[in-house]
């Protein structure tokens, strides 16, 4: 963290943060008339804290607080605005990860549900947070992770596994 550029930095917070912010302002009118939603894209790392990712973490964790900010300011005019966190997810931007079997492997045998999640798996639940049945959600932070951020305990060595019958 130390070495990173001042620079850089301010480049990852103006297109995961600032660009939100700007959005959410222009959109403010329309989104106004149509009593619509916004939906962001936070991250687990914006929850959790990650080494080694630079300004990314931190400016997650700007856009979910950014959308909690936001939930009690629009909601007055009509507007929810939500984030989704995702996890692991395969993606054209992480398919040199997954290009390694053992790596992708290892990751899926982090994921309580048995798999890294496909942008279709993010993208079912932006639709729910956009559409009608989640009419009354406002200021959350859905994580999207299949439960892998909240299986850290469950990976300590010297703890006996539970079988099942």
């Amino acid at each position: 963290m130390v070495e990173y550029s001042v620079d850089d930095w301010d480049r990852v917070f103006a297109v995961n943060t600032r660009a939100t912010w700007l959005l959410a302002k222009a959109a403010h009118p329309a989104l106004t008339a149509s009593r619509g939603a916004i939906v962001a894209v936070g991250s687990m790392s914006g929850s959790h804290p990650h080494a080694n990712l630079g300004a990314y973490g931190p400016s997650k964790a700007a856009v979910i607080m950014l959308v909690q900010v936001l939930a009690q300011e629009l909601g007055a005019d009509g507007i929810r605005v939500n984030a989704v966190s995702p996890g692991m997810v395969r993606t054209g931007m992480t398919a040199k990860v997954y290009a390694d079997t053992r790596v992708a492997t290892e990751r899926d045998e982090l994921v309580p549900l048995g798999r890294v999640a496909t942008p279709e798996d993010i993208a079912d639940v932006v639709a729910f947070l956009l559409g009608p049945d989640a009419r009354y959600v406002n200021g959350h932070d859905l994580i999207v992770d299949g439960g892998v951020s909240g299986n850290f305990l469950g990976r300590l060595p010297g703890l006996s596994r539970i079988t099942r019958s």
